[in-house]
């Protein structure tokens, strides 16, 4: 992944900035001096806690501190109630972490159980920081409109399977399970050794809410990591199975020492496909399958556009005005001679009108180079458009060539014909060069 950037470096104006780390105003840490000794070493889940959800700092005599929030989701009163009681236990810098979680520093050890209390009390001592039983997920159907099925309540179940069947994965920080509501993967789906994504799946002329199975993701280290395979779409009620299967076959037949991905590497796709290919049978579905996790009533898909489904607007008129206001701004942040950032909103208008003409004809495309490849595809190969080039040589110049004046005025020239071409074919007025 760090040679992606490397490639891109050439584009960027500023290639290094030198950071003064004397500048930077370190939290001050606690004065325990007057808290009261607490003797918590008899109590098991204490040490369990301490074990898998605290560290020591670089700082000789500190611990950092995780709080584990399932699936992210804190109420503003306990919000507030833990932000108090941490006041001289903790530095006053409370971090959020990836996985939706807390990060407290500059704790001593003395203070360790004075915080556990407090969390205790407010049912923050899930053991198991990071762990396997520590599902990441995005909010699902709770509040997404792209959202295809509840990833939230999904998560809650998996991690307290785990809990009460799995407990030796509380200590596993090498296999992580992520869940999105969608194939967008806002839970960070695609990059799990065990991941799920909300789908569906028709049987007995019903829409049964599903899981497309994904395995074998994750980092590795050294700024490289593995993107999951899809093995298999399943029920959602039948999740929990295939988390079980997984588990198991893994503590069954993983050699000495063996991680999951040397294990999944070593089994193959195919050998996962057979194993969970039991779990697709649409022939014996009970009837509280077609009804998702956390729902009372028969599932149905409905998919909104972005954080207001009511609102009804021409989204291809809108996209290419929004190109025409990058433009816009291209030519004024060249004006003040900031090419790096005029040559960026170029590019946004170049990707952005393309979008435009995809979707008026039912393409769909949900990233940028996607867009940029369906254009060629749909428009320059079809002989519709013609630059002399393939339309990603043409945008992508970008990350090609220096940020330089010379390279911007060509850029923003393209940019400008291209979009004046789509304003034509939808019958706009066109854009001054």
């Amino acid at each position: 992944m760090l040679n992606l950037i490397e490639a891109e470096k050439i584009a960027t104006k500023v290639k290094s900035y030198p950071i003064d780390q004397t500048k930077i105003q370190q939290p001050l840490s606690p004065d325990d001096s007057q808290l009261s000794i607490i003797d918590l070493d008899s109590d098991l889940n204490y040490q369990i806690w301490k074990n898998t959800n605290t560290f020591g700092q670089k700082q000789e005599g500190y611990y950092g501190v995780y709080v584990r929030v399932s699936t992210g989701d804190i109420g503003t009163d306990k919000a507030r109630a833990l932000v108090a009681g941490l006041k001289d236990l903790v530095a006053d810098d409370i971090r959020i972490t990836q996985n939706q979680s807390l990060l407290l520093k500059y704790a001593t050890e003395k203070s360790l159980p004075h915080i556990y209390q407090l969390l205790q009390s407010l049912d923050l001592t899930q053991v198991g920081f990071d762990s396997t039983a520590d599902v990441t997920t995005c909010p699902g159907t709770d509040t997404c409109n792209l959202g295809i099925s509840n990833s939230t309540e999904m998560a809650r179940v998996i991690e307290s399977y785990i809990a009460e069947f799995h407990q030796d994965f509380v200590f596993n920080r090498d296999l992580k399970i992520k869940i999105s509501g969608c194939m967008n993967s806002c839970g960070q789906h695609g990059l799990a050794h065990i991941g799920f994504h909300g789908s569906s799946v028709k049987a007995a002329g019903k829409v049964v809410p599903a899981a497309q199975v994904m395995l074998g993701g994750g980092t590795i280290g050294n700024g490289e990591g593995r993107v999951a395979e899809r093995i298999i779409k399943v029920p959602t009620k039948r999740v929990l199975h295939v988390v079980e299967w997984v588990l198991n076959d893994y503590k069954k037949n993983a050699e000495a020492n063996e991680n999951f991905h040397a294990y999944y590497d070593r089994q193959s796709k195919n050998y996962f496909y057979n194993l969970l290919k039991p779990l697709s049978d649409l022939t014996n579905l009970a009837e509280d399958e077609f009804v998702d996790w956390g729902h009372e009533g028969t599932f149905q898909t409905a998919i909104g556009v972005g954080e207001c489904a009511g609102v009804v607007i021409d989204l291809v008129a809108t996209l290419i005005y929004e190109a025409e206001e990058k433009l816009q701004w291209a030519n004024e942040t060249f004006q003040e001679s900031k090419f790096s950032d005029a040559i960026y909103h170029a590019y946004n208008a170049f990707v952005q009108a393309a979008k435009a003409l995809l979707l008026d004809k039912g393409v769909s495309a949900s990233t940028q180079n996607i867009v940029i490849n369906e254009f060629q595809a749909h428009f320059v190969e079809t002989g519709e458009y013609n630059f002399g080039q393939t339309f990603p040589e043409l945008v992508l110049q970008m990350s090609k060539n220096e940020p330089t004046e010379h390279f911007a005025i060509n850029y923003l020239q393209e940019a400008t014909k291209f979009i004046n071409e789509v304003y034509q074919r939808k019958n706009l007025k066109p854009i001054l060069v």
